[in-house]
């Protein structure tokens, strides 16, 4: 069973050699078949078109928890409505900023909470595609939705770290030299340390959504990463 997606693009053919291919092989022998997302998915981006792509969005690793990651950054498998109870924070916040941006609010103390916004939504003041698809419309507007690292041990953040690391960075170092025009959204230390193998393209640095506080100057509801990029993409999805 290969994690090379039956579908990929052309725009990947020339980044699987067979030197990647045999690297990817060994990758799949490491983490079992146990994993987050499943095999099928871990390497869903290369089904997009490189070529057209406008945004990356670059998490950390897949959630933990098994059935929530999907192989799109930051995607809940299992989340199908903004009014539905969930706990993953970085998603919550990735709403808050798109709310601020399309509102035009400026003051940082005038963001609203989640919960709000999920009373405005409720109530169709706040339009925006639910999240089971929203991600889905993203991608095909251009968005890459790629985490750093691709896979992870179900329950346990992180364990799949080193294994992805060297593909990784030839992913990162192939991605930017076959589409230079590029915005590149480096959310966390972990995305943030990329930086480096990434040769050309814009760059929107912050911390991670997952933990947001006014102190912070590259807190990411102080980011324009959405701003910015209105004009070359909808991230209302309506």
């Amino acid at each position: 069973m290969s994690l090379i997606p039956k579908n990929t693009h052309s725009s990947w053919k020339k980044f699987l050699t067979t030197e990647i291919c045999e690297e990817l092989n060994e990758i799949e022998k490491k983490i079992g078949t146990n994993t987050n997302p499943g095999h099928d998915n871990i390497l869903r981006f290369m089904l997009c078109n490189l070529n057209d792509v406008k945004v990356v969005l670059l998490g950390q690793d897949p959630y933990p928890e098994k059935g929530r990651p999907t192989g799109r950054a930051f995607e809940v498998g299992d989340l199908h409505s903004w009014n539905d109870k969930f706990r993953q924070v970085s998603l919550k916040n990735i709403v808050r900023l798109i709310h601020k941006n399309y509102n035009n609010i400026n003051e940082y103390k005038d963001i609203k909470k989640f919960s709000h916004i999920q009373e405005e939504i409720k109530n169709g003041k706040f339009k925006i595609l639910p999240p089971d698809e929203i991600f889905k419309c993203w991608e095909k507007q251009g968005v890459l939705l790629l985490n750093t690292y691709l896979s992870v041990e179900p329950g346990i953040t992180g364990s799949h770290i080193e294994i992805w690391k060297d593909f990784s960075v030839k992913l990162l170092e192939y991605v930017s030299n076959e589409n230079k025009n590029i915005n590149w959204f480096l959310w966390g230390k972990q995305a943030e340390d990329k930086k480096q193998y990434i040769k050309f393209g814009n760059f929107y640095i912050s911390r991670h959504p997952m933990m947001c506080s006014e102190k912070y100057e590259d807190d990411f509801l102080k980011s324009n990463c959405f701003k910015d990029t209105m004009n070359i993409i909808n991230w209302l999805g309506i």
